[in-house]
């Protein structure tokens, strides 16, 4: 395996291959510091005994790739690029005279479901990704946010439209939203849907017994700890542990209210015979604040404030805490893994040819 530094003519005699020696390439498009690489593979001739394998790879950056683009264009002409540009506007154009067409094929074919499913979440990933570490571009998403709203509406927001985030990633079991139209709700009160407390999020346990969960987030860019009450031992933030206080009434408030199991109801009102939600000790999550904020001044770990850290939260029954960088590395690990899945059964299936 290598990575391409530098495009060169060469000075070898070489002659073309035989088509029948022909070996099939595969690419694949993969993360990097410095931004994406492209990684090509080559396996062995269909007349090798052994099995299919990769017997070469190679990797370029768009600095290469550029480099790459401009030696096809002398070699074949400048309409090499200029047919790519012709196929991806007559998809367009096919697109645009009937878009229902493509929607159908599309739900048709459950791997391009699949496939649509998946980029979308690979989106939704990088835009986690962006949120949490481009100042500018959360400020931007901040600005759009409603009158008196704070910052975590930015939080609130992305979340509406990514619930599956919660779903597999906060517990052992799946949890899904408790209404289809809104991950927020009133939790305290005269009913779910009156008025009274708000949770950020209200979820439910999937299976024969459900049980509700609640979530609530702040932003990423509230402390975790305070200052260092005693030499090594530093104090929880006054965001941190008012955002555990908050949970902690939120629930409290919620279980007096509602009692041990809510009734499920149809669209209607009428109630769902043998439906319930319970509420026996539920669980609760906070997310708040990143990681990155226990480090030292030198950007290594500090070792004193993440034992401060982790002994206030392993110490808590209720709520769970967990850091925003946390939850994306959870949501990156259930994408990667997905994707993983799927290569290994591509490679397994042309085995099998």
């Amino acid at each position: 395996m290598a990575r391409i530094l530098k495009l060169k003519p060469s000075t070898q005699e070489i002659k073309a291959h035989l088509p029948e020696k022909g070996v099939e390439c595969e690419y694949k498009l993969i993360d990097d510091y410095g931004g994406p690489l492209l990684h090509l593979s080559t396996f062995g001739s269909r007349d090798r005994e052994s099995h299919r394998k990769s017997s070469q790879s190679m990797q370029i950056d768009k600095e290469i790739a550029v480099d790459l683009i401009r030696i096809l264009s002398t070699a074949f002409g400048n309409s090499v690029v200029r047919d790519v540009d012709v196929e991806e506007d007559r998809l367009v154009a096919a697109y645009r005279r009937d878009p229902q067409l493509f929607r159908t094929l599309i739900t048709n074919d459950e791997a391009a479901r699949d496939v649509v499913a998946m980029a979308h979440r690979r989106g939704q990933v990088e835009k986690f990704r962006q949120l949490l570490t481009d100042q500018d571009y959360f400020e931007a998403e901040a600005s759009k946010r409603p009158n008196h709203a704070g910052e975590e509406w930015v939080w609130q927001h992305f979340f509406e439209d990514n619930p599956w985030i919660f779903g597999v990633s906060l517990a052992g079991q799946l949890l899904t939203s408790w209404s289809d139209e809104k991950l927020e709700q009133v939790v305290a009160g005269a009913s779910i849907s009156g008025v009274g407390k708000r949770t950020d999020a209200l979820l439910r346990t999937s299976g024969r017994i459900r049980s509700l969960v609640f979530a609530e987030f702040k932003t990423h860019k509230k402390d975790l700890l305070g200052t260092e009450y005693r030499s090594g031992c530093w104090s929880p933030s006054p965001e941190l542990s008012g955002g555990v206080a908050q949970v902690q009434g939120t629930v409290h408030r919620a279980v007096i209210g509602i009692g041990e199991r809510l009734q499920d109801q149809a669209s209607d009102g009428s109630d769902v015979p043998d439906e319930f939600t319970y509420l026996l000790r539920p669980r609760s999550y906070l997310i708040i604040g990143n990681l990155d904020s226990l480090l030292g001044a030198g950007g290594g770990h500090h070792r004193d404030k993440i034992r401060s850290f982790e002994l206030f939260r392993r110490q808590l029954v209720e709520p769970e805490i967990l850091t925003f960088d946390e939850l994306l590395d959870r949501a990156e690990w259930l994408v990667t893994s997905v994707d993983a899945a799927s290569e290994s059964t591509t490679v397994w299936d042309s085995r099998a040819d």
